[in-house]
């Protein structure tokens, strides 16, 4: 067995400027001597490269979805926006399932879902659509907001303007309130931290939470008074659950429409709207009726975006796809915050595995808000079960993601981040050379840029949501006289497959860059 394997770095991009740059500023051997004796290559991680609109940063989803699909997958939230534009998403049945049971039962609708316009999760412009078509289409009716604010993908501290521009969309709107606010941290869990998801639930169907009179006040309040985790000073993500003093809960009959798009971070809380093994201690009302943006998993069918590539359904193959066609044995390995992108994102968002595909996910020991205490994270755990797996020697191909210069980067803490890169060098330099004594082939790379610029350029604050910058691709392997081309993330599902000596579907009109670079 000649193993192939991908390892990504998470959230480690290329950045020239040293400000704020925890990856020049780590000591960094092993990746230092990988660049030095072999082939490397820069690639396109943000914006159009990866199917988004010109200048929105990429993701974890977006850059693993991109690499499984071996082509340039046009994303959720460029397809939102053109089928709320040209009204299609309206005439979907499952929009217009939500509508009939709002309007039947004279009840509340209830929308949910981030607060926040770099459109990594969600987009508020989408929020403020859909207000609009609800607004239009049952005048008296109740509508109640339940916004998550991030302060992660957005500047720490941006939830007031964020929010300014909500209260300009609703301006002269009737019955229509902020009924709850919190941070990501609660609605947006997906460690399994079940009692996360059950405070933002009790928020949101039993009005438990800390009273506000209003969602600025509550911010502010907030911002002066509160301190996360850690002990830093509150910031967007960690705003505790708070509830509007005149909002009554959910009711039976009431109408739910979950306005995140992204998969990973909806599901826990779709989940306990909608899943009876669902593990948490919630008890739901009767008779609700429960939609969200896209198909959060595989057994999940109320959502609006249905009709275009992305549904998961008569989608073109995958890389995961195409290996398990041939035969071949293949493993995913990811501590828990990563494991669905290695998994489902990966395999076009298929939750699945595919027949000879086998997963191992390492249970992440620590709260995210501790993760800048413990830059280190699940790190040495995945590289002794990776261990564990060469020695098999069972898998044609491994897939192992390394989480911590995403999850570490999202702290803002820059020596953190500083540490975060040292501790997957240290573990890069266990596992290569075992790759390497059974004469495999290995790509290093990553899914996009954070913990490469950990502050603002304009305001010199921490910055703690993604990096445009680009990533760097390593190709290691015994054969000598290979180089590397630049490309884009979808250029690494192809290189995958020639390395596999398997031949590459149509659908994948993405490049080699392996064998683009040895016949220039």
């Amino acid at each position: 067995m000649k193993p192939v394997v991908l390892i990504i770095l998470d959230g480690v991009g290329v950045n020239p400027r040293e400000e704020g740059n925890a990856v020049l500023a780590a000591r960094t051997p092993n990746l230092d001597h990988y660049r030095s004796n072999h082939p490397h290559s820069i690639l396109e991680a943000s914006g159009e490269a990866v199917g988004l609109p010109a200048g929105f940063q990429g993701s974890s989803e977006v850059g693993h979805l991109s690499m499984g699909a071996g082509r340039i997958v046009e994303q959720e939230l460029k397809r939102i926006n053109d089928q709320i534009e040209q009204g299609r998403i309206y005439a979907t049945e499952t929009w217009q399932k939500t509508m009939e049971h709002w309007k039947s039962k004279q009840s509340s609708l209830h929308l949910f879902g981030l607060l926040q316009d770099e459109g990594v999760h969600a987009h508020y412009a989408h929020l403020f659509a859909f207000i609009r078509q609800a607004r239009q289409e049952y005048p008296e009716g109740q509508i109640e907001l339940h916004l998550f604010m991030d302060g992660r993908d957005t500047p720490p501290r941006s939830a007031h303007e964020h929010l300014e521009k909500l209260r300009t969309a609703i301006a002269g709107m009737e019955n229509i309130r902020i009924a709850t606010l919190m941070g990501r941290y609660y609605g947006m869990d997906r460690g399994k931290n079940w009692d996360l998801t059950d405070q933002a639930m009790d928020s949101i169907l039993h009005a438990r939470g800390r009273s506000m009179t209003s969602a600025e006040e509550a911010i502010s309040r907030s911002y002066e008074n509160d301190r996360v985790p850690t002990g830093e000073p509150m910031f967007d993500e960690y705003i505790f659950p708070h509830v509007d003093t005149d909002y009554p809960g959910v009711k039976p009959g009431d109408a739910l429409l979950h306005t995140n798009y992204r998969q990973d971070r909806a599901t826990q809380l779709t989940m306990a709207f909608t899943d009876p093994e669902y593990p948490g201690s919630i008890e739901l009302p009767g008779d609700l009726f429960y939609a969200g943006m896209t198909r959060y998993y595989d057994s999940f069918d109320q959502f609006l975006l249905s009709d275009d590539e992305g549904d998961t359904e008569d989608q073109p193959p995958c890389v995961g796809e195409v290996i398990s066609a041939a035969g071949l044995r293949q493993m995913r390995l990811a501590e828990t915050q990563k494991f669905p992108h290695v998994t489902s994102f990966f395999n076009g968002k298929l939750t699945t595995p595919f027949p000879g595909e086998d997963r191992i996910e390492v249970p992440s020991r620590f709260d995210p808000s501790s993760f800048a205490d413990h830059p280190e994270m699940e790190a040495y755990f995945v590289t002794g079960k990776f261990q564990q797996v060469i020695q098999q020697n069972e898998h044609h191909f491994v897939m192992v993601n390394y989480a911590n210069g995403d999850m570490v980067g999202h702290t803002g803490i820059f020596q953190a981040g500083v540490k975060a890169v040292e501790v997957v060098d240290e573990c890069l330099g266990k596992i290569v050379p075992e790759i390497l004594e059974r004469d495999g082939s290995i790509i290093i790379t990553s899914d996009h840029g954070n913990v490469d610029q950990m502050i603002d350029y304009d305001t010199e604050n921490p910055r703690t949501s993604h990096s445009l910058n680009p990533v760097e691709c390593i190709f290691i392997s015994n054969e000598a006289g290979r180089e590397l081309q630049d490309g884009v993330l979808s250029d690494i599902g192809p290189t995958i497959l020639g390395l596999l000596g398997l031949d590459v579907p149509a659908e994948m009109d993405r490049h080699n860059l392996i064998e683009r670079a040895t016949s220039s």
